[in-house]
């Protein structure tokens, strides 16, 4: 019997699975032909894009509730080590170490945040990266009013102006003021932006920018461009500049890394340690390995390469799968294209930003597109959860009828 393991159970390894299977399905392979296995650190999927929300306890969903449907089978564990000549995977389970062999291998093992070694970072900092990340964070911020007052104890530094610290220090401007309003301190609340450009939002381009300031200057976010931090520890920050800043919750949101697995391939990464895949998601220069999501250097049209967001995960995830299938039976694949793009920026209440085009031109803002943006982090990002085999493998369709406004 061939085999097919998808390491990752994220936004792409997920899709992966299910792209995988409708393919088999619909070539009637039957399950003593092709064995499809899905590899997580846990059984969870975990919905990355809305970690900085509260509550994130509802934000993640049983992968049993996709993959039992339709018939991938799952290993829970940790993959130590991918072995490209003998084509095996080394899973480190609680008790034990498996090895599996496999014909063809998707990698989809997402990415992790990049914590430089600053003082009292590991030891103080938290941030929105994994679940256990988000719950470390929620749990702290609702035992805040709790606390001794101290200076800066309704203060929260959000380090990294990029995406996901302008929507991490959105949203804390209302969760800070919930708590703070059990002591009647909602007047002390502050939320500060450090940016080591000259620009909040340096990659989000000029036509957005001017919105994301005024959003951010309305809700009163000190923004302190130009500057890094040197140390933290539990109440307080250091900056570059020698400036200290009381806080009891610095929140570390300073960019992304490939999954360290992607080590285990002979091939030169990009800066963010992703593979280079050919436009039918092969990992060049690795035989019979593919690549999709954060893990994946792919290009969407013939200028523009893909990003680390669920929104080109999703659908590499989608032809990956596909593409793995065809690939191991020597069969035409079909080639990954993704030509539009949207940028859908939370703005806490304030609402939110949606923009189209690589160039991002704003399209709604406020609360119209606070709409949009609840609508995808609600319902579009989500697999369908009926059980229903047809649905998913229907969400499963290559060519992406949904859009994402």
């Amino acid at each position: 019997m061939k085999r097919i393991i998808i390491v990752g159970g994220g936004f792409a390894g997920i899709w992966s699975a299910v792209g995988a299977a409708r393919q088999l399905h619909e070539l009637q392979i039957k399950e003593n032909e092709v064995e499809a296995i899905l590899i997580n650190r846990d059984s969870y999927l975990g919905l990355r894009p809305r970690f900085y929300e509260k509550d994130p306890k509802n934000f993640r969903v049983p992968l049993s509730q996709v993959l039992d449907p339709i018939g991938v089978r799952f290993i829970e564990g940790e993959v130590r080590q991918i072995d490209t000549h003998l084509q095996k995977v080394i899973v480190q389970q609680k008790d034990k170490q498996i090895d599996l062999a496999y014909d063809r291998l998707v990698l989809a093992a997402g990415s992790r945040l990049v914590r430089p070694k600053i003082t009292g970072l590991h030891e103080h900092a938290f941030s929105t990266d994994t679940y256990q990340d988000a719950l470390d964070l929620d749990q702290h911020i609702n035992r805040l009013s709790d606390l001794p007052y101290i200076d800066g104890k309704y203060t929260s530094v959000v380090v990294g102006g990029g995406f996901t610290g302008i929507e991490t220090a959105a949203e804390m401007t209302s969760r800070l003021q919930e708590v703070a309003k059990k002591e009647n301190k909602e007047s002390e609340v502050r939320v500060i932006i450090i940016e080591r450009e000259s620009i909040v939002g340096p990659d989000l381009g000029p036509n957005a920018r001017p919105i994301i300031e005024q959003a951010l200057g309305e809700m009163h976010v000190e923004i302190h461009t130009n500057e890094t931090v040197t140390s933290i520890d539990s109440n307080e920050v250091t900056l570059r500049s020698g400036k200290r800043i009381p806080t009891l919750t610095t929140i570390w949101s300073a960019g992304v890394k490939a999954s360290p697995l992607v080590e285990n391939f002979p091939v030169e990464k990009d800066q963010w340690g992703r593979l280079p895949v050919d436009s039918y998601l092969r990992v060049k220069g690795v035989r019979s390995v593919f690549a999709a999501g954060d893990t994946a250097r792919a290009y969407t049209d013939d200028n523009h390469i893909s990003l680390m967001s669920c929104q080109h995960a999703m659908p590499q995830g989608k032809f990956a799968g596909h593409n793995v299938v065809c690939d191991l039976l020597d069969l035409a694949g079909i080639p990954y294209k993704q030509e539009r793009y949207v940028t859908c920026l939370d703005l806490g209440p304030w609402g939110a930003l949606v923009t189209s085009g690589w160039d991002r031109i704003p399209q709604y803002r406020g609360e119209e597109a606070k709409k949009i943006k609840m609508n995808i982090n609600q319902s579009v990002i989500y697999p369908p959860l009926s059980g229903n085999r047809e649905e998913l493998f229907e969400a499963a369709q290559l060519i992406i009828r949904k859009h994402y406004v």
